[in-house]
């Protein structure tokens, strides 16, 4: 059930801002193992104004995403690199320019389907890998 929020001070055109969806969709497919059912994602673009990065830095990028808690340190490894070097290729920007932040809840916290606690849900996919 990953949710992921992305935070861009750069105006990108809207291809571009999908293909980085695509791709944080793909590493979220590759490491975690999830299904294309529950992904949804927000892209957010920032006025000047409105942003400031790390040391003002030209090129930032700030993925948060949303999951159920259970992944190993491992698996959480192998997301952040992915997601950092892919989102670097496809952007030319800096692999260090990307800050994913991971928050996890327990399936318990999440009430979904019309009300159903997502631990009593069958997603079809393993959460502790």
């Amino acid at each position: 059930m990953p949710i992921v929020r992305i935070e861009d001070g750069v105006q990108r055109h809207a291809v571009q801002k999908h293909a980085v969806i695509e791709t944080v969709y793909a590493c979220l497919r590759e490491v975690f193992g999830v299904s294309d059912e529950e992904l949804q994602a927000r892209y957010h673009c920032f006025a000047p104004h409105d942003w400031r990065s790390p040391g003002d830095r030209e090129h930032y990028l700030h993925v948060q995403i949303t999951v159920f808690a259970g992944r190993t340190l491992a698996t959480k490894r192998r997301l952040y690199q992915q997601v950092s070097e892919r989102l670097a290729a496809l952007l030319k920007i800096p692999a260090d320019a990307v800050l994913v932040l991971l928050d996890e809840h327990p399936a318990q916290n999440w009430g979904m389907r019309g009300g159903v606690a997502a631990c009593d849900i069958d997603f079809g996919y393993e959460v502790e890998v």
